[in-house]
């Protein structure tokens, strides 16, 4: 399934905070903020939000596949 161009930028901004040395506190508030965020994990997690945890995982899979691109 191919992502949306919003989706990609996100990711995209965020693999780049990760780089940056963004602090996952700051990631959860600002990826929680965003509108496009908030309607995923509506339609696709039940409105769980996105924590800490997740950006660990994120971290250790899909950040380390994007760093092997760079």
């Amino acid at each position: 399934m191919a992502r949306s161009p919003a989706a990609q930028a996100i990711r995209d901004e965020l693999n780049q905070r990760l780089q940056d040395g963004a602090t996952a506190r700051s990631l959860v508030g600002w990826l929680n903020g965003l509108p496009a965020v908030k309607a995923l994990v509506k339609d696709q997690f039940g409105g769980h939000r996105i924590r800490e945890q997740n950006l660990s995982q994120w971290k250790n899979g899909g950040y380390r596949d994007w760093e092997q691109q760079q």
